[in-house]
């Protein structure tokens, strides 16, 4: 839950999907020592024991400057420092790393992975974390300015206060097909400028973050009594935490995500022309989609159940950017207000509006609110109503369903 100030190309995304095809028929850990482009080495190749207790991490990045491509077979490999992939390399295989290294403070050098080149692909891979409350260490950061990136079906838990996968400043990227699960942040540190998530998205464009699967991004009831001291007129910080945050990006896709128990669901601010559709969003303290500042953005087909509010508009008030030029068409939205499985009644946990399916709050303009389901199916309704509309302009609501107690 971030409160910061925060074309696709046809060609450049064929050369990762190549990347992969070699990779997976490469990858079997019994092939006679060769080139990589005809017979692939594993990193046992390279010395890597896969016992959990030797440190891999030289055999590791040996195979990385050998061959281009790390192959790690099964087994678990601990590293004791950062795995740098620069232009054209690779990582793949169903190995587990297990990262046991880390520094408290945010900086690239906490990532288990960095890559730092264009047309680079990771693959199948689990990172385990060893678990350090507080900890601003990530899984996967992908560094400013890089083009050509796929990630995909990685694993990743054990995390703090920062991310599983981080892509800064990036163009022509996937995140598909991984499970990202099991953070948790319970001590008392700043997440008003900052706070942790499963995937974030930073000032990127044309990428697509699909068909993930997230839960248990976690704050414990310390972070949530934390105070900022950038902010201490904010009060307790809450359930600062993220499935998916995108932040000041532009023409990303957010389609057919799982996503469970949470602070938000998927967190967009200022960002413009990107698509949220398809997801299924449970569980969460606040909102299951929040917008701040979002701009002709499409919200469709998403099922959203259990959260304090469904779907939340918003301007960007630091920025001054208003909320405007959405279509937010054809989502269910269930049982809004619910505690979930946080046990919390929504009235304590949340000091926002209301338990409104969809929140169009300050500035939110020329936005169509059309043919979604928002219901109360509960036996004790904690639904305070199904839309909340706020004096923005020109904003459109059509062929909504509703109970008639709950029409706007």
């Amino acid at each position: 839950m971030t409160n910061i100030f925060c074309k696709g190309h046809a060609r450049a995304l064929i050369l990762p999907f190549l990347f992969l095809e070699i990779a997976t028929a490469l990858a079997a850990p019994d092939l006679p020592v060769g080139s990589a482009s005809d017979n692939p080495r594993t990193i046992r190749d390279f010395g890597a024991k896969g016992d959990g207790i030797t440190d891999d991490t030289t055999a590791i990045l040996l195979a990385i400057r050998t061959s281009g491509i790390a192959i790690i077979p099964p087994g678990l490999y601990r590293t004791t420092k950062q795995i740098k992939l620069s232009n054209g390399h690779g990582l793949t295989g169903d190995g587990i790393l297990n990262v046991d290294f880390d520094t408290q403070k945010p900086d690239t050098a906490n990532s288990a992975v960095l890559v730092d080149g264009n047309d680079v692909f990771i693959r199948g891979i689990r990172l385990r974390k060893k678990f350090i409350d507080g900890s601003y260490g990530c899984g996967i950061v992908v560094a400013s300015g890089h083009t050509n990136i796929a990630i995909r079906d990685v694993d990743v838990s054990g995390y703090s206060a920062r991310y599983g996968i981080h892509i800064i400043e990036g163009e022509d990227f996937q995140v598909t097909g991984c499970a990202i699960h099991d953070f948790m942040m319970n001590t008392f540190a700043d997440m008003i400028a900052d706070s942790p998530a499963g995937i974030r998205i930073t000032r990127s464009k044309h990428g697509i973050v699909n068909n993930n699967r997230l839960s248990r991004i976690e704050v414990g009831p310390k972070g949530q009594a934390s105070v900022s001291p950038l902010k201490p007129g904010y009060g307790p910080q809450g359930y600062q935490a993220d499935h998916i945050t995108i932040v000041q990006c532009s023409n990303i896709s957010i389609t057919g995500n799982m996503l469970q128990t949470s602070g938000e669901g998927i967190d967009l601010v200022l960002s413009r022309n990107c698509a949220v559709s398809g997801n299924v969003i449970a569980d969460i303290w606040f909102q299951g989609i929040k917008m701040l500042g979002v701009s002709r953005s499409s919200i469709t087909g998403n099922t959203i159940s259990d959260c304090y509010q469904g779907i939340g508009l918003a301007d960007h008030d630091p920025f001054g950017a208003p909320c405007f030029g959405n279509t937010v068409v054809g989502n269910t939205v269930l049982d809004t207000g619910s505690s979930g499985s946080f046990n919390v009644p929504a009235a304590t946990r949340v000091r926002y509006s209301g338990t409104y399916g969809i929140d169009l709050h300050e500035a939110c303009d020329q936005n169509v609110i059309a043919n979604n389901v928002i219901l109360d199916t509960q036996k004790e309704k904690t639904m305070k109503g199904a839309i909340y509309r706020s004096s923005g302009k020109h904003n459109i609501y059509s062929s909504n369903v509703t109970p008639d107690e709950q029409k706007p």
